[in-house]
């Protein structure tokens, strides 16, 4: 699901963010501390301008951000182009059909540039020669022995020359597959405490 912020928890988190404490936060802004609680919790009925570009100033982020209008902190303006998507890509990333932050989070994860190296290798065929180049050369010592000695297939050298050829899918499915894995499994450990997480609360009213 897509859940936007409030304007009291993109606050709040900006604050958490910096361990800040709201005394800090009042004393570095000039805001009083009240006025910010109450910003956190969305009693916002006497926001002011000021308020909201103090704040957005302090933090770096934009008050378009702040305010709900972008879920782009730093970079409303991004110019398409720059982004480098095929007209295809910017349609899917406008249908708003699937959960943009969790693709917001894959992208930017430490490991995904090695995961899509890996892919690109994979998909482009950068060693499909090698692999090929490797199996031929097994396969021919296999088949020669297999001729000149009868060797049985079941024989230790005859089976190691056959377990040593490379199945080029199954190879980079293996390694697309561990990488993959483990950096959702730890985007999945930063969502534990996320409100949008289930905890088995809507199963078992689904349930009922």
């Amino acid at each position: 699901m897509n859940i936007k912020l409030t304007l009291g928890e993109r606050l709040k988190d900006l604050r958490v963010e910096r361990n800040l404490k709201l005394e800090t936060l009042a004393e570095q802004t000039g805001l009083s501390k009240s006025a910010l609680s109450k910003y956190e919790s969305d009693d916002v009925t006497d926001l002011s301008i000021y308020a909201v570009t103090t704040l957005a100033e302090f933090y770096g982020v934009t008050t378009d951000y702040l305010l709900g209008v972008t879920e782009n902190k730093k970079r409303p303006d991004a110019v398409l182009s720059d982004l480098h998507l095929s007209d295809g890509a910017v349609d899917v990333l406008r249908n708003g059909k699937f959960n943009h932050r969790l693709l917001c989070e894959l992208i930017v994860h430490e490991n995904f540039q090695r995961f899509m190296t890996d892919l690109e290798i994979y998909v482009d065929g950068y060693v499909s020669a090698n692999i090929q180049n490797l199996n031929a050369g097994l396969e021919a010592t296999r088949q020669m022995l297999k001729k000149k000695y009868a060797a049985d297939e079941n024989d230790l050298y005859m089976s190691t020359l056959k377990l040593g050829q490379i199945d080029e899918d199954e190879y980079f499915g293996r390694v697309l597959y561990d990488e993959l894995a483990a950096i959702l499994k730890q985007i999945k450990a930063a969502h534990g405490t996320d409100k949008t997480t289930s905890d088995g609360a809507a199963i078992e009213q689904a349930k009922k």
